[in-house]
């Protein structure tokens, strides 16, 4: 078992030993000192070593709000989110002289094993004790978008933007809630300014374009998904969304291009060859667009897309009698 310095003639000595071997030095009667050796493990990752030295405290101290709150902060670290939200209720029953922190990690192993409700709850109590919590806002704002309460979402999601205006994370939670409203231009304010802020930000490039896409500004649209798969070569939905919008556009070249970068990743995506044979049908390239129809209908023998391709590649093939 890992274990700690003597506070005396720092001898490493056991986690759990009362006495240094070196020294003779009574070690973990003394609480506070025990607490202290408990945060030093913690803080080196030795967590299962902390939790245990807790749990001494606790032993000599159950009413030691301190050490119910730093085990529960190690239970939740180590994923033991269910013992986690007991320690911290437990923190809060025997007295805290901060429950702002304490309600917050409570809200965050709630929303961990999907207690929305209790979260909500617990997120609502810290901030009554510190409304000015941008953090806290954020993390109300997406219980409340789980629970599908979007105008609860929306208001705790502002409330933290208004505390940090540069707060990205905030502003691009904000752009999903007004996207699943169907306020295409809100989202597409919020994440442009997620851009601004953070122009790495994959995601919010990504859906930046798809806010463009839905309103039709598909040139926007072909601008933030390039801008997407250059940050990120590996994005998939990039070039599928790419190929998208350029054959919104009518440039069937380039976005055969794109939807060959989705198939070479994945040969099995029926959508990426049926929108490849589509763009080859649009430029005139009948045996080519054939060959990945044939491709598709061998991954999905019933899609039912392909199979009307096929037969307007057929149709499309049988000579027209002049008419007189």
């Amino acid at each position: 078992m890992a274990g700690m310095e003597c506070p005396n003639c720092h001898h490493p000595v056991p986690a759990t030993a009362r006495f240094c071997d070196q020294c003779g030095r009574q070690l973990g009667e003394n609480m506070d000192q025990l607490h202290e050796q408990a945060l030093d493990l913690y803080h080196r990752g030795l967590i299962d070593e902390a939790i245990s030295a807790w749990k001494q405290v606790l032993k000599k101290r159950p009413d030691s709000s301190k050490g119910h709150y730093y085990l529960g902060l190690a239970l939740y670290d180590r994923g033991d989110l269910g013992d986690a939200i007991q320690a911290f209720g437990q923190a809060l029953k025997v007295g805290n002289d901060e429950p702002f922190r304490v309600y917050f990690k409570l809200g965050m192993a709630q929303y961990g094993i999907g207690d929305l409700q209790g979260s909500i709850d617990s997120f609502r109590k810290a901030l009554e004790v510190n409304p000015g919590s941008a953090e806290t806002h954020y993390r109300l704002g997406l219980s409340c978008l789980r629970s599908s309460d979007l105008e609860a979402s929306q208001a705790a999601l502002e409330r933290a933007i208004a505390i940090n205006p540069r707060y990205s994370r905030g502003l691009y939670m904000l752009g999903m809630v007004f996207s699943q409203q169907g306020e295409h231009q809100k989202a597409i304010e919020a994440l442009e300014r997620v851009v601004e802020n953070s122009p790495g930000y994959i995601a919010a490039l990504f859906d930046l374009g798809m806010a463009y896409f839905k309103i039709g500004n598909h040139e926007l649209a072909i601008e933030k998904f390039r801008a997407t798969i250059e940050g990120n070569p590996r994005f998939t939905p990039g070039y599928f969304m790419l190929g998208e919008a350029l054959r919104k556009q009518g440039q069937f070249g380039e976005a055969v291009a794109a939807y060959r970068e989705v198939a070479q990743r994945n040969p099995r995506d029926v959508d990426a060859l049926v929108h490849i044979a589509e763009c080859l049908i649009q430029l005139d390239m009948l045996d080519e667009a054939e060959k990945e129809i044939e491709k598709a209908l061998a991954v999905n023998p019933g899609h039912a897309e392909a199979q009307c391709l096929k037969r307007h590649i057929g149709e499309m093939r049988i000579p027209h009698k002049p008419s007189y």
